[in-house]
């Protein structure tokens, strides 16, 4: 508990402004910033993220989804704001299972670019979200 209490009233912060920065060119080739609007509450959101990118499309692997809730946000395609290496873009995401087709093909860029994350997958599968880079 104590880590993600850690994690999420000093570090995230510090990530989140870092990102959006020069440095963030750095540091963004593997964390991005997500932002993304409620569903019910009509307000911003965000929230750091590792990803892959695949073209246009950038892959986030929702780690134990059961318990998280900031994804289901994204049941419906919905426009989100991502800075990714720096770079602000604009997207429309969407969560998906990775025991679908699209889901099992964005699993597969995501974790050939996070290998590490292979510990997250069970025989469940895990969800993802894909956001499709716009313009």
């Amino acid at each position: 508990m104590a880590g993600h209490l850690l994690t999420n009233r000093v570090a995230n912060p510090l990530l989140r402004r870092v990102l959006r920065t020069r440095l963030g060119r750095r540091l963004g080739r593997g964390l991005a910033v997500l932002r993304y609007t409620g569903a019910r509450t009509g307000q911003p959101h965000e929230l750091v993220c590792q990803y892959a990118r695949d073209g246009a499309s950038v892959w986030v692997l929702v780690g134990d989804a059961e318990h998280k809730t900031w994804w289901r946000n994204l049941r419906s395609p919905a426009p989100v704001e991502l800075w990714l290496a720096g770079e602000h873009v604009r997207a429309t995401a969407v969560a998906l299972p990775s025991t679908g087709d699209e889901g099992a093909a964005g699993l597969t860029v995501y974790l050939a670019a996070v290998p590490a994350a292979r510990r997250a997958v069970g025989p469940q599968g895990v969800t993802m979200v894909r956001a499709d880079v716009v313009g």
